[in-house]
């Protein structure tokens, strides 16, 4: 596709029936697997479409996370997350590694036997509510929307009284119209104050938790400077949870448009692991992964991208990628091989993936087991996704049994 042509794909790309965009990533493969949208700060990225190339772009170190350059490629023409020299996001190795080591100690998956009792715990407690209120219910409201939070919160330490507050400030930090600066900046002030006087209070008080970790990795071992520990601190809490909610309430509504799907999660309980696969795979709530730039000129098989060129990847239009998936549109909880690159690859891989598949197995399970005869109380295509940002949340599923 020519450069001239950009404004025929401006991104973030808006989504088709059920939240994704998979038409344009269709024509894409077709047309420009290699081709410039506009961003919305003006500046042009190449929008990598290919499995192939989305993994390469993924885990080359020749495709840098430092935009803090004079004259970087930007998301939003504001300041924003990029911008931050204390983000593990913003950085590459070997400097990541120090990041990903006390992060790794943090979430590594032998914890799950912790993890476990706890989010099954809030599981429980949320679908308790639901039954006793009864039918008709809003599972975003009542249930995904609420779990991840909750369980972020009491991994981390946090009452879970204030998950609204991060609930908030993630829609805010997620947007990317102009016109929201303002709402970020205050919302941003607002969420670091909040974490210092968190970390002031738990230093006074400590715990056991996850905040407990890293504070240790700072005031004890100095493997984090205090700024290092804002910053992973609020990741815990702000990054995954929205997009796991998304991806949890997204795929309880694509378990439910195909009903022999949703039969058969309910009568196997071994089919909860390739069902949680294939939601994350079908599922992505955003293009995923944040802006590249190259350190030098590389060869994609869609073709060259040179020095200094941005680079974003889509994360969905590689996962439905039909020289990787078969039939890649059709949602299918017996697939069997599932290489689906939802949670990343290389240096920046999802350090909370053991967490989210433990969220979204038991959430479920849970469901699946207490309301087998759950179905949408509206007709499926009359659903609303949220537009504007970088993630297209569901912004509501009505649902009966």
């Amino acid at each position: 596709m020519a450069d001239q042509e950009l404004d025929a794909f401006p991104f973030p790309l808006q989504p088709d029936e059920f939240g994704t965009s998979f038409r344009q990533h269709q024509r894409r493969r077709a047309e420009c697997p290699l081709g410039e949208v506009a961003l919305p700060s003006g500046d042009a990225a190449h929008l990598v479409v290919a499995y192939e190339d989305v993994a390469r772009v993924l885990r080359d170190r020749r495709f840098s996370r430092n935009l803090r350059y004079p004259g970087a490629p930007r998301m939003v023409r504001e300041a924003d997350m990029n911008d931050n020299p204390d983000a593990i996001i913003n950085h590459d190795p070997p400097e990541h590694g120090r990041f990903r080591q006390v992060i790794q100690g943090a979430f590594s998956p032998s914890r799950e036997a912790r993890w476990r009792p706890i989010v099954q715990g809030i599981v429980d407690g949320l679908l308790d509510q639901v039954a006793a209120a009864g039918p008709p219910s809003d599972l975003v409201a009542d249930f995904a929307g609420v779990l991840p939070i909750s369980v972020m919160c009491a991994l981390v330490g946090v009452p879970a009284t204030d998950w609204q507050l991060f609930h908030d400030w993630t829609a805010v930090f997620f947007a990317v119209d102009p016109a929201a600066l303002e709402e970020r900046l205050r919302a941003n002030r607002e969420f670091l104050a909040y974490i210092r006087a968190f970390l002031e209070q738990r230093r006074k008080e400590p715990g056991e938790d996850l905040v407990d970790l890293l504070v240790a990795a700072r005031d004890t071992d100095g493997k984090l400077s205090e700024g290092e520990l804002v910053q992973l601190v609020s990741a815990l809490l702000i990054g995954g949870q929205e997009n796991t909610a998304s991806s949890l309430a997204r795929g309880v509504l694509a378990l439910l448009r195909f009903p022999d799907q949703w039969a058969a999660l309910c009568a196997e309980p071994g089919l909860t692991g390739p069902a949680v696969e294939e939601v994350l795979r079908f599922e992505v709530p955003s293009e995923g992964a944040f802006l590249r730039v190259t350190t030098e000129e590389v060869a994609l098989s869609a073709g060259a991208v040179a020095a200094g060129r941005a680079v974003q990847v889509s994360v969905p239009a590689a996962n439905r990628d039909p020289g990787v998936f078969p039939d890649p549109e059709r949602f299918d909880i017996h697939r069997t091989a599932n290489p689906h690159l939802t949670f990343g690859l290389g240096a920046h891989f999802c350090p909370g993936a053991p967490l989210a598949r433990l969220e979204l197995a038991l959430a479920l399970r849970g469901l699946a087991d207490r309301f087998p005869g759950l179905r949408p109380a509206i007709a499926p295509d009359e659903v609303r996704y949220g537009e504007g940002n970088l993630i297209h949340p569901l912004l509501s599923l009505p649902v009966t049994w």
